[in-house]
């Protein structure tokens, strides 16, 4: 196959994948409501964590989080792509999720899709994030846990996979998934920036 058709295939691939809302869906059958109606209106783990259950905000998480794992291990196994072609795969998933053609194209952030790449990539550096940067949030920070936590997850896999033993192509596409990523959450970050930034302004 032409390899730009590969690279097409696989993001659309992703893409379609990525447009599954389980929050949405989650909700919908539990609750029998819109997730984008309730607390801070997106999809994702942590308002679903905390409108519907905990069970179900991180029934949410994993399965978003598989939207683009699954697929990518599955394109690995079987036809052996490259890793631009399984990169594309993740960040279509999390165009997916951001823009979900099931669902009005009304989607969330992204974060938890987002890890599920990083997850493919750079599982060390994943898993790494997720033990040193809760112990962080919840005993220094001790506030917006649904904002630093993700946050500092996705930052310090994203930097750190900088000083790991890993292939040129493989950080790109970890970079590359991050700032798709970053696009979806820019209101959302700009929001809080400003937030602390008038906060500091008093203090000062």
């Amino acid at each position: 196959m032409n390899t730009y058709l590969t690279y097409i295939t696989c993001l659309l691939s992703g893409y379609f994948t990525g447009s599954v809302l389980f929050a949405c869906v989650i909700t919908k059958l539990v609750k029998g409501v819109d997730i984008r109606d309730l607390g801070n209106n997106n999809p994702g783990t942590y308002n679903t964590f905390r409108n519907v259950g905990r069970f179900w905000g991180i029934l949410t998480g994993l399965l978003d989080s598989s939207k683009a794992l699954i697929p990518m291990l599955l394109a690995n196994h079987f036809f052996n792509l490259s890793t631009i072609s399984l990169g594309l795969i993740g960040i279509g998933a999390i165009i997916g999720h951001g823009y979900p053609l099931f669902f009005n194209f009304k989607g969330g952030r992204a974060a938890g899709t987002l890890m599920g790449v990083y997850l493919f990539f750079i599982p060390d550096e994943l898993l790494i994030a997720f033990v040193i940067i809760p112990l962080i949030v919840f005993s220094l920070i001790k506030k917006d846990y649904g904002f630093w936590t993700p946050l500092g997850i996705i930052t310090f896999s994203a930097v750190s996979c900088l000083f790991f033993h890993h292939t040129m192509d493989v950080k790109i596409m970890v970079w590359a998934a991050g700032l798709v990523g970053l696009y979806f959450n820019r209101d959302f970050l700009s929001t809080r920036v400003k937030f602390y930034f008038d906060r500091l302004k008093k203090v000062t």
